[in-house]
């Protein structure tokens, strides 16, 4: 798990790095970046739930008399389904708040700095 941790803060600044060799770098790319790295993780994330949910049918199925074996497919495939209607569940209530608010997910919302000249 902590060699985990360490690969995805890896690949997080790994990611990060070029954006801000830029010396233009503002909140508003650095929030593109984000929102395109999470959009990224999403389907495979779901693509993973899914897949746990199969898995867990899998050990259901081929594991027909042990009885331990088809409570822990039972299990697994509890978990995938949960995990698949949580996910769900927020990208439509996410998609409701955006309509609602008229947010466009392609421009964030990034309040301007005033810069005020003093002489």
């Amino acid at each position: 798990m902590q060699k985990l941790s360490k690969i995805a803060l890896f690949v997080g600044v790994v990611s990060f790095v070029p954006a801000t060799a830029n010396a233009q770098v503002t909140l508003a790319h650095t929030l593109a970046q984000i929102s395109g790295l999470i959009n990224g993780l999403i389907p495979i994330v779901l693509a993973i739930a899914v897949l746990l949910f199969f898995w867990g049918l899998a050990m259901y199925m081929f594991n027909a008399n042990n009885t331990e074996k088809r409570s822990e497919g039972i299990n697994i495939m509890f978990m995938g389904i949960i995990a698949i209607f949580v996910m769900v569940s927020l990208w439509g209530i996410i998609r409701i708040l955006q309509q609602t608010f008229k947010v466009d997910q392609a421009k964030p919302i990034v309040p301007e700095v005033i810069q005020r000249g003093y002489n």
